[in-house]
């Protein structure tokens, strides 16, 4: 996949630049050829100066017989004014220019974007929006529902209650949990707290326990090696790219199960992890060729985060063989 998210517009920028590079050798040969014909279209002029000059002394017959003779000459060759031509040149001219102009300032701002720098800023700040939505959510929407719930509890244990009025109840506290359930999971998906409180691991059996019962798909991790911390946006980093994976891997493949391993490694000081399914699979060099037209920055996305983390990513699948998404990450 591309290695960053601007990847797609650089290389649709190189296309561009190589039909700007033909259409530049097609306007260099239309001018060639129009210089050739100004060239001719002289000295037909010239010639044409020098049978007017000779018919004064011609016969009358002879005279006429070396005009015609000149215009089918002129007619054969097709020398003709063109002004269209030299419009066109015009235009392609303008627009060279202007295209070389575009080229070099998007290519300036691809190297400010695109930096290591910019590009991990701009995660934070994402990561950063998403924790104030989830926090806001929380403490409001999430709240004011679990309120309910205990407000409808009193209803329902005042002494009187009509039966009917007493089933509409119930009913509206379940559709009340259940909304709150959604909201808590929506909240997870946001900014999941128990990475900060409990770690990775423990953040990663609470989100495939729960992706589990949602979409009654089998998930299975494994873990090797002693548990070390990787620091607060490593672990995030690991979160979101196994998040995606798995999300991706029932958006788009249709699994059976899917199976995540962990592997820390002291002695090459880092953490390996592989997300591997079993669903359709796709063609990556295929995805890869189309990705610009795809409007999607789930792949480039989990690339990028990997690459921010100082580790590096790697994706295999072919249609009918599954997926499996690798990448390490350092762990100092």
């Amino acid at each position: 996949m591309p290695e960053s998210s601007l990847d797609a517009l650089t290389h649709e920028l190189e296309v561009f630049r190589n039909s700007l590079q033909q259409m530049q050798k097609l306007v260099a040969e239309l001018q060639d050829r129009q210089g050739r014909q100004n060239n001719l279209a002289a000295s037909l002029a010239d010639l044409e100066n020098v049978i007017i000059s000779a018919s004064a002394t011609m016969p009358a017959h002879v005279s006429e017989m070396a005009k015609a003779s000149f215009k089918n000459l002129q007619a054969a060759l097709g020398v003709y004014s063109q002004p269209e031509d030299n419009e066109l040149l015009q235009v392609s001219s303008r627009l060279n220019m202007q295209g070389n102009s575009i080229l070099r300032r998007v290519s300036s701002l691809l190297l400010i974007i695109n930096s290591p720098a910019n590009a991990n800023g701009i995660i934070l700040a994402q990561e950063e929006e998403r924790k104030r939505i989830s926090r806001e959510i929380h403490d409001g929407p999430a709240q004011t529902l679990a309120s309910l719930t205990m407000r409808i509890d009193y209803c329902l244990e005042q002494p009187g209650l009509p039966a009917p009025l007493a089933e509409e109840l119930k009913e509206l506290k379940e559709s009340v949990i259940r909304s709150l359930k959604d909201i808590r999971r929506f909240i997870f998906d946001l900014r999941p707290m128990a990475l900060d409180d409990l770690g990775l691991i423990p953040t990663l059996e609470q989100f495939i326990g729960g992706f589990k019962n949602r979409t009654g798909v089998p998930v299975y991790i494994d873990t090797d090696g002693e548990r070390e911390f990787l620091g607060g946006d490593r672990e995030l980093a690991v979160f979101r790219v196994i998040q995606e994976a798995t999300s991706n891997a029932l958006r788009h493949s249709n699994p059976n199960s899917v199976h995540i391993f962990l592997k820390f490694n002291s002695a090459k000081h880092r953490l390996s992890v592989v997300i591997k399914d079993d669903g359709s699979g796709f063609d990556v060099v295929e995805t890869r060729r189309i990705y610009a037209n795809l409007k999607k920055l789930g792949l480039i996305s989990m690339e990028e985060r990997i690459r921010l983390s100082g580790g590096e990513f790697t994706i295999v699948s072919d249609p009918g063989t599954g997926t499996v998404v690798s990448f390490w990450v350092p762990l100092d």
